[in-house]
């Protein structure tokens, strides 16, 4: 059984514009950031220009504002179901990084009432000061390949973050001089057995 994902980075977001400026206080002082204007027409673009939007049956995504407001505006006009889960949360969860520290989801149902929170199991996302390992996004990633291998859905799009999706894409996580696109819906076909389990990508 085979499903194709598309991977799709968020647009361009307040705390990647201010990293050209301030460096890395971008992430360290400014908590979930939003879309800027620049973020928002990359998405609507991919709203116009996508051949394969029509196939999508399923959207997943990252409750954190900026991959919420990328999907709002990719998946506009397009009846498809929205299902936020928390593994999808950039990297690193915990640390430094407060730009990934997702909102609270009863602050994000009131935000974004038309996404499903109700897979997200704790209202505050654990935020300890100390950074998540390796390991621990590799985790979450095999976490979102058990989800999707439940999933009765073929063609599922997968909106998050650089890193996270660097990782799963390629076993690498980038740096500013060389991220994933933006609004770029990245095709990565991955096989199943008949039981949902993982076998390749």
């Amino acid at each position: 059984m085979q499903k194709i994902c598309y991977f799709i980075r968020h647009g361009y977001a307040v705390h990647n514009q201010l990293f050209w400026d301030i460096g890395t206080r971008a992430y360290t002082e400014f908590r979930d950031t939003n879309l800027c204007q620049e973020g928002f027409t990359q998405a609507k673009n991919l709203n116009k220009n996508w051949l394969e939007i029509n196939n999508i049956e399923l959207v997943c995504v990252s409750p954190c504002v900026r991959t919420l407001e990328t999907a709002l505006f990719v998946f506009q006009n397009h009846k498809v179901p929205l299902i936020a889960k928390d593994f999808l949360v950039e990297f690193p969860i915990g640390g430094s990084d407060i730009c990934n520290q997702r909102k609270d989801v009863e602050d994000l149902k009131c935000l974004y009432p038309v996404f499903d929170f109700s897979q997200i199991k704790d209202d505050t996302l654990k935020w300890d000061g100390n950074d998540e390992s390796n390991d621990s996004l590799n985790n979450r990633i095999n976490e979102m390949l058990d989800w999707i291998g439940k999933r009765p859905e073929k063609n599922i799009a997968i909106v998050s973050h650089s890193s996270f999706i660097g990782m799963f894409k390629d076993g690498l996580i980038g740096d500013e001089n060389n991220q994933l696109e933006h609004c770029y819906p990245y095709n990565i076909k991955i096989n199943y057995d008949e039981n949902g389990k993982f076998i390749s990508k």
